[in-house]
């Protein structure tokens, strides 16, 4: 989903420096700002290349990070949300830019599409190998050309009908009941009501589409899903949650248990720090003598993983190597806790110092040359967020192959400041990726060659 409709990103600048040929959009996510102003709505987009031998052969370059954004008053999305109550006022004289004023986008990659099929000159492509790709491998030379079949229902139904693109009935079911109901019921009383209105109001169009209109519409649909499995990683949407990060400081009163932040202000909370300090001490000595370490060393490997059992395949054993990857450890018992997250998001507050990611190995931690400052406004590049492996998941590969996509985290860091270029609609960002190494995983996740491999433009 495009921030800025009437400016979409051209393929040629998101194109894989191994294959050369177009990445995939990986994710994206809205992250405003208050400063600059330009920062009101702000989008990071990452994209990557499909193809893992890209990754390990040559995985410079393999992903790439763009930012996007804008200030609060543009042609494009009212100043103040609809649900303000000063909104009227504040968006009195606001007028939208007209659709047919955006810009068109590929069907197959979603990215900047100039190119029209010359037969129906309704489809758009960035590409002649995408436009290929459509008509071989989707339903397009089908489809190319044909209208949806006339309705014999209602004039309502038979615009809706005539809007579908690139999904079934559903859409248009859905677009009438959403019209219907802001029409009808301008202040509805719960989502719930809202919720149970459009699905009467799907089964009712949905009944009233004749054999030859469902047909059509099927068609339309499976035509998107082939295009899309083949060429695209399945839609999903990323939830936030807040990390409650250390447990035994929450159950002494030393941290704030929704935000994980210190709460230094409390009563008795430096007695209650320095006795919570002196057990992991405690710990830390007791696992030095174990494993013939030092105490210092044992204390950081105490406070992120006391004894950690490391899992291979369908055994664990206790790690008591002393040369083991205790950024590994670190990443293993942190993720325990939320096993199923994808990515994890640690921007810079103003004034404060940057944060740091979650690294999963020793080997491979990037250094300050690795992160070049912006180009436009010379200014650091601070830690954004990291994309976790277990997305790997949720993106419908198949890791038996041996060019399967892998990685261990992708470290996305963005401009300090947020600078704004002129007729710059895309700042590209900087990607690092990080595998794990040999000494944190036995059989699992490993890509040989570099640790660290850098992406940035």
């Amino acid at each position: 989903l495009w921030l800025n409709p009437e400016h979409v990103l051209d393929s040629q600048s998101m194109l894989c420096d191994y294959c050369h040929k177009s990445m995939t959009f990986l994710l994206q996510l809205y992250s405003p700002e208050d400063h600059p102003l330009e920062a009101f709505h702000r989008v990071i987009y990452v994209f990557c290349c499909k193809t893992g031998a890209c990754h390990k052969k040559s995985p410079r370059g393999s992903f790439k990070v763009v930012r996007s954004q804008l200030g609060q008053y543009n042609p494009y999305y009212s100043p103040v949300s609809k649900d303000d109550e000063n909104a009227e006022e504040e968006n009195e004289g606001w007028e939208p830019l007209p659709t047919s004023k955006h810009a068109p986008t590929c069907f197959v990659c979603g990215m900047h599409g100039p190119k029209f099929c010359s037969k129906c000159h309704k489809v758009s492509y960035c590409s002649a190998e995408h436009q290929t790709i459509h008509w071989t491998k989707g339903l397009h030379k089908q489809l190319c050309g044909t209208v949806p079949p006339p309705a014999s229902t209602t004039p309502a139904l038979e615009t809706n009908l005539a809007g579908l693109s690139l999904s079934n009935n559903t859409a248009a079911a859905e677009a009438a009941a959403a019209q219907k109901n802001g029409s009808d019921n301008e202040n509805e009383d719960s989502e719930a009501e809202a919720e149970t209105e459009r699905k009467e109001t799907k089964t009712t169009l949905t009944q009233t589409l004749t054999k030859e209109q469902q047909e059509y519409a099927n068609k339309l649909d499976i035509d998107y899903k082939l295009v899309e499995r083949m060429n695209r990683f399945p839609e999903l949407e990323i939830i936030s949650e807040a990390e409650v990060f250390d447990e035994e400081a929450i159950e002494e009163g030393l941290a704030d248990e929704s935000s994980g932040d210190e709460q230094e202000a409390e009563e008795g909370w430096e007695e209650r720090a320095a006795a919570l300090k002196a057990k992991r001490e405690k710990q830390a000595a007791a696992l030095a003598k174990k494993n013939g370490g030092n105490v210092s060393k044992s204390l950081e490997t105490a406070e992120s993983s006391m004894n950690a059992l490391v899992p291979v395949g369908d055994e664990v054993y206790e790690n008591t190597k002393t040369g083991i990857d205790s950024a590994f450890l670190t990443f293993q018992k942190r993720i325990a806790l939320y096993p199923d997250q994808v990515l994890r998001y640690a921007r810079m507050e103003y004034e404060l110092t940057n944060p740091e990611p979650l690294y999963v190995s020793d080997a491979g931690i990037p250094k300050a040359e690795d992160i070049p400052p912006c180009p436009h406004c010379g200014q650091e590049r601070t830690f954004e967020f990291q994309i976790l492996p277990q997305l790997l998941n949720y993106m419908a590969i198949d890791h038996s192959a041996s060019d399967a996509l892998d990685f261990g985290t992708v470290l996305v860091y963005s401009c300090k400041d947020n600078c704004h270029v002129e007729d710059k609609h895309y700042q590209h960002e900087v990607a690092l990726v990080q595998h794990f190494s040999e000494d944190g995983m036995q059989g699992g996740n490993m890509t040989a060659g570099p640790s660290v491999s850098v992406s940035s433009k």
